[in-house]
């Protein structure tokens, strides 16, 4: 086993900056550099108004594969996580940081662009040894699972450690009771590594549980089968499932999912998508963000869309009619 996921970072090439301004507004500005700054004046990459914000209050810099945040000495200062920081502060996808009354996050641009606007592309190996691995793991149950260990090991003499470490902790978590003293920390280890692989390889590579399987008939809870057991079809983020003849949908969100299982659709949710209890139960389509229409289910009691950002204003449901 390896050190902590953050020293296994990989630079992913194009991100995008999400900003939520103090009026609740929002934008989005896509990068591929390798610096950008953030403050008052005109000249930054990321032009925030404000008398609390210097001209040049921060900027984030991209190096070795890890996004830093830095404060360039800002008279008000930046902060993460409510701590003002004093030095660079190395932060994920997904993680807020805020300047002024402005709260900002950087997001994967390329996922962004496969969930919303094309198909999944598919994950290229890098050589005939690799395809034949991840063929054998296509094939699913006994034999996928002898050739992950074997896979996870070409990985690793081939320089690509995250993606072994990845594979591993999968193994080591499938056969793992939650009650066990390493369970917890193994799975936040594995989320951690979410955040910095390649999404279109971790789909290809993925276990996550099936669930609200349509023909759920013949299973008395819950599917049995996970996304990797699965038959693969034309599409990356969608296979076919032999036991109750339905094609699965492997989503990035929960809105994403509850979109597919409000039409009947089985799905697969990926570890990096935020969840909450009953968040893919029915009924669906009466609780939307007012802001982006995502539906986000009775039981989402948080204050901010999981897929926007914004603050959560449910629309009213009339129940019943008038006379």
């Amino acid at each position: 086993m390896h050190g902590p996921a953050d020293r296994l970072l990989g630079f992913h090439g194009v991100f995008t900056i999400f900003v939520i301004g103090p009026d609740r507004s929002t934008s989005r500005s896509t990068f591929d550099d390798r610096e950008v700054t953030f403050g008052r004046a005109d000249g930054n990459d990321v032009v925030l108004k404000g008398r609390n914000i210097s001209r040049r209050h921060a900027r984030l810099v991209v190096r070795d594969g890890k996004y830093a945040i830095v404060d360039l000495k800002s008279t008000n200062g930046t902060f993460v996580n409510g701590r003002r920081l004093t030095s660079p502060l190395v932060i994920g996808f997904g993680d807020k940081f805020f300047i002024g009354d402005f709260t900002l996050m950087i997001e994967d641009a390329e996922l962004e662009i496969i969930t919303k606007e094309r198909p999944l592309a598919p994950f290229l190996p890098r050589d005939k040894v690799e395809a034949d691995l991840l063929r054998a793991i296509a094939a699913g149950d006994d034999v996928g699972d002898a050739t992950r260990a074997v896979y996870a090991d070409w990985l690793e003499e081939h320089g690509h450690v995250r993606e072994a470490e990845f594979i591993r902790l999968q193994q080591a978590l499938r056969g793992l009771p939650p009650e066990d003293s390493t369970f917890e920390r193994r799975t936040r280890e594995l989320r951690e590594l979410a955040q910095v692989v390649d999404y279109r390889w971790r789909v290809r590579v993925a276990r996550p549980a099936i669930e609200r399987c349509g023909g759920n008939v013949r299973f008395d809870f819950q599917c049995p089968k996970d996304w990797g057991s699965l038959a693969a079809t034309e599409r990356e983020d969608q296979r076919f499932c032999g036991s109750c003849k339905q094609h699965v949908h492997y989503c990035t969100t929960v809105p994403e999912a509850r979109d597919h299982a409000a039409r009947g659709e089985c799905v697969a949710l990926d570890l990096r998508a935020q969840r909450w209890h009953q968040d893919v139960e029915p009924p669906y389509g009466e609780t939307r963000c007012t802001s982006c229409r995502s539906d986000l289910g009775d039981a989402y009691f948080g204050h901010d869309c999981p897929q926007c950002g914004e603050a959560v204003e449910r629309e009213p449901v009339m129940v019943g009619m008038m006379a």
